[in-house]
């Protein structure tokens, strides 16, 4: 396979679909290859370049990787026509709309089945790195071939028949009718006349102006706007498909979200004082009760369970330009075996034992009400937008994904040895283990976060449950997996308590 990414890089798309008045999103395949045609014959039509666009566009149409975006409104803008007069004040302004659309993930992927030739690949890249916009002038992008590693699921495929929509692609020979349509060597030898008639004595104009006209007898050559005709149906891929594809991990990605809605705003280093006030809440409702190990996280003789159980975690603004990493709302993660071996089922017991803590007896919705005595005091709902922030969205959580950065630090469970190179990677492994989650391809370790707003781990007190004695050492993690995962992603010996928390992480620029 061959997949390239394309990243707005002023996180926005300007492009109208040429069949309706609407941006166009995704990207069409079609519009990425004439962008990438036009790099091509700009830069000198590097004949091997040519061989990889036309071995391009005989391929069959791509998949497509790329996120939901909301359309902006559509601001009218005045121009000026092209001056004919020598003169601004002669021209007419003339209405324009361009058509906006900001994505939720800045990166687009097209990912072709067919391996191409080691020259092939490296001439495509060539191509790539040098396109700058796709669409309106002011929607930069950088190109790049994505590397075999980092190639994502698709989740817009093309089908045999009509699909859902309509995206235009490229077809045989497409290299030949933009040349054909451009008539670039026309238009080179007439601006060269043009050039000689300027500069030319008196005495050779006629002659000039003779050839001028022989060559070109109806004035200027000709350029035609070059159009692309073949269409391609596409469909989504339907979430039971990708989620059928991907790999679990010991949670159900039916999170419950509860959104902050009156309290002091409170970054990522107060996680540790909510997710214990929320879970004293939890216990709280079920008090006097025979609680189960799911809910407690303790067996019956209250030794520490060895089976997950419910996590608690913050849901911070991260990952985004603007990110700050204050938190907007407070997830629980419920253990996806739940119900498995208990004969009143999975929802009676969510509802027996959970469900206490968010309705009354009448069967009404509760607020939570979560304190710390002269510090904070929050109150949190369910949250049931149709359209919630994207921090409060549980795929914003729960993938599936390639990539995953962690939030909070991942606290490790033993203390790295500094005598043993790559230590710390290796315990990090074995909290993976330990957490129940498929082992990651590439682990990438450092003090840092990945996502933006997460900040250094010096930023977030180190984790001091357990009793004393127990590793405190923590660090940030970027996890690569080859296939997809669900989440969400706890990892660490804090997991339980909203340390070790992972989110999916936009795909890279390609390196090398």
């Amino acid at each position: 396979m061959i997949g390239i990414g394309v990243r707005y890089l002023c996180g926005y798309s300007v492009a109208a679909d040429p069949s309706a008045q609407q941006p166009e999103w995704p990207p069409h395949p079609g519009r990425v290859f004439m962008a990438m045609a036009a790099a091509h014959f700009e830069s000198g039509a590097d004949a091997v370049e040519r061989a990889a666009l036309e071995w391009l566009e005989r391929e069959p149409a791509p998949a497509i990787r790329a996120s939901d975006a909301n359309d902006r409104v559509a601001v009218e803008s005045y121009v000026p026509v092209n001056d004919k007069h020598g003169g601004i004040v002669r021209r007419l302004r003339q209405s324009r709309t361009f058509q906006k659309t900001r994505p939720d993930e800045d990166t687009v992927f097209l990912v072709w089945q067919a391996d191409p030739p080691a020259e092939i690949r490296a001439a495509l890249g060539n191509i790539c790195s040098k396109v700058t916009r796709l669409g309106h002038s002011t929607s930069l992008v950088q190109m790049w071939v994505v590397p075999a590693r980092d190639e994502p699921e698709a989740n817009w495929k093309p089908q045999p028949s009509n699909g859902e929509v309509q995206f235009r692609v490229a077809e045989p020979d497409t290299m030949g009718h933009l040349e054909s349509a451009f008539n670039g060597k026309a238009i080179e030898e007439y601006y060269r006349l043009a050039t000689e008639l300027e500069v030319a004595p008196t005495k050779d104009r006629r002659n000039l102006k003779a050839r001028r006209s022989a060559a070109f007898p109806n004035g200027e050559p000709t350029y035609q706007r070059p159009q692309l005709s073949t269409w391609q149906g596409y469909s989504r891929v339907t979430t039971a498909e990708a989620q059928w594809r991907a790999a679990n991990g010991p949670f159900d990605s039916e999170i419950v979200i509860l959104t902050l809605s009156e309290g002091r705003i409170l970054g990522l280093e107060s996680t540790l004082q909510l997710t214990g006030a929320l879970r004293n809440a939890v216990m709280k409702a079920t008090d006097g009760e025979s609680q189960p190990e799911w809910l407690t996280g303790h067996t019956r003789d209250s030794r520490p369970s060895e089976r997950p159980h419910l996590a608690f975690f913050p849901l911070a603004f991260v990952g985004h330009l603007h990110a700050d990493g204050h938190i907007m709302g407070l997830g629980i993660a419920i253990p996806r075996d739940l119900g498995h071996e208990s004969s009143s089922g999975r929802a009676d017991e969510l509802r027996r034992y959970l469900g206490k803590g968010f309705f009354d007896q009448t069967g009404a919705e509760r607020q939570v009400h979560l304190w710390r005595d002269g510090v904070w005091d929050w109150k949190l709902d369910r949250e049931k937008r149709e359209r919630p922030p994207h921090t409060l969205r549980p795929e914003s959580w729960t993938g599936p994904a390639l990539s995953w950065a962690s939030v909070t630090p991942v606290v490790l469970h033993h203390h790295p040895k500094k005598s043993r190179p790559n230590d710390v990677e290796r315990l990090v492994r074995e909290a993976f283990d330990s957490a129940l989650l498929p082992q990651p391809g590439v682990v990438e370790i450092g003090p840092i976060s990945a996502l933006a707003g997460a900040g250094h781990i010096r930023d977030i007190p180190t984790f001091d449950a357990g009793g004393d004695g127990l590793c405190r050492y923590q660090t940030h993690v970027v996890a690569r997996y080859s296939q997809p995962v669900i989440g969400p992603v706890l990892v660490g010996r804090g997991r339980y308590r909203g340390y070790g928390l992972f989110s999916p992480l936009p795909q890279e620029l390609g390196r090398g």
